[in-house]
């Protein structure tokens, strides 16, 4: 029988979490909403009956939409992760991300499931000394450096890090810590796509691969049933069901390099500039925290390359430093330094231009 959605409206992450576990155990669909963000009350879907779970996309650019999915879409990720982590029922798991991102809700349901503490900190209590593994995005992984570069005490000694791209420099500054960092790359609508556990980036267990034409397309138990407000680009062959949300990637004996959404390509003075390709080089410089890369409207260039940064870099430093690293189309026109980036509710840099 068709059900509808179960929203979830608690503005602490704790009370969210336990609320959309019961909702799911007495068979319903939960959506956690942001208290911030009102949801229509009345959001009629009608949802097949194998529905588990609803989560919002991180909404980096235009309105979020709902991803709807299987409760063994999440299940089958649960196993390879207690394995490779090395956890144990019992065993805390940090999860420090807003309620409303699918990191949350899909920790949530893994420590449920794995007989995991979840451990979610809150201004009177870190609970860095209760917890054997963090789940983080990069920028909360900033955080848990500096608490622990401060001496805060903890027991974390494994760091799964996704959500957004790990700048080099702060994985190193995290493993000087005795931390292991095991970066993942992964999407609402497609949950956990790759990871690198010491060899590489490359397909996570039970995900397969393929590239066509420079994009990524994954099979895997993992793909969503559907996503409401948009839409999840599928197609079947032989059999099989694929689906992509257009990553462009190279791949070199099976190490996966993720390079950027195609549809985000910038196209200036007749060159075609991929963001992502810039971000790296960026992010890699040892003075910055992360970085944003745009086109923006030119009455000459058609587009031009505009980069806004978090850091203590000069202006110019980072003009040298692209210059040898960078093609001429793809090094920034212009420079923005900012505080901070705007993000969503996971961390995720948000796709739009900063107010500066």
């Amino acid at each position: 029988m068709p059900r509808n959605l179960s929203l979830v409206n608690a503005p602490h992450a704790i009370d969210a979490l336990a609320q959309a576990l019961q909702v799911r155990a007495a068979g319903g669909v939960p959506l956690i909403v942001d208290p911030r963000a009102p949801v229509d009350k009345e959001l009629n879907v009608s949802l097949p009956d194998t529905a588990a779970w609803a989560v919002f996309t991180s909404g980096t650019t235009g309105a979020p939409k709902i991803v709807v999915r299987t409760a063994q879409s999440w299940q089958v990720a649960f196993g390879p992760l207690d394995a490779q982590l090395g956890l144990s029922p019992g065993d805390g798991l940090w999860m420090p991300v807003h309620q409303v991102s699918s990191m949350a809700l899909f920790s949530a349901a893994w420590a449920h499931d794995s007989q995991l503490a979840l451990v979610i900190p809150t201004t009177d209590d870190l609970g860095l000394d209760r917890a054997v593994v963090a789940h983080v995005t990069p920028q909360w992984l900033v955080h848990l450096v500096e608490l622990l570069e401060a001496g805060t005490p903890s027991t974390i000694g494994t760091v799964l890090v996704g959500g957004d791209r790990l700048p080099a420099q702060l994985a190193k500054r995290a493993e000087r810590l005795g931390l292991r960092v095991v970066p993942y790359v992964g999407a609402s609508e497609l949950s956990l796509i790759a990871w690198d556990t010491g060899n590489g980036m490359r397909a996570f267990d039970g995900v397969t691969t393929r590239i066509a034409d420079g994009e990524l397309w994954v099979a895997s138990q993992q793909v969503a049933l559907d996503v409401i407000g948009g839409t999840l680009r599928t197609e079947v062959i032989d059999g099989v069901r694929w689906a992509t949300i257009g990553d462009r990637v190279n791949q070199t004996h099976g190490v996966l390099e993720f390079l950027g959404r195609g549809d985000e390509a910038i196209l200036t003075a007749g060159a075609t500039v991929v963001p992502g390709d810039v971000e790296r080089i960026i992010t890699a410089h040892p003075q910055v925290v992360a970085c944003l890369v745009l086109g923006q409207p030119d009455a000459v260039l058609g587009q031009r390359v505009v980069a806004w940064f978090e850091g203590t870099p000069e202006i110019w430093q980072l003009r040298h430093w692209v210059r040898s690293r960078l093609p001429k189309a793809a090094q920034p026109v212009q420079w923005r330094r900012v505080e901070a980036l705007p993000r969503t509710a996971s961390g995720k840099i948000r796709r739009v231009a900063p107010e500066v």
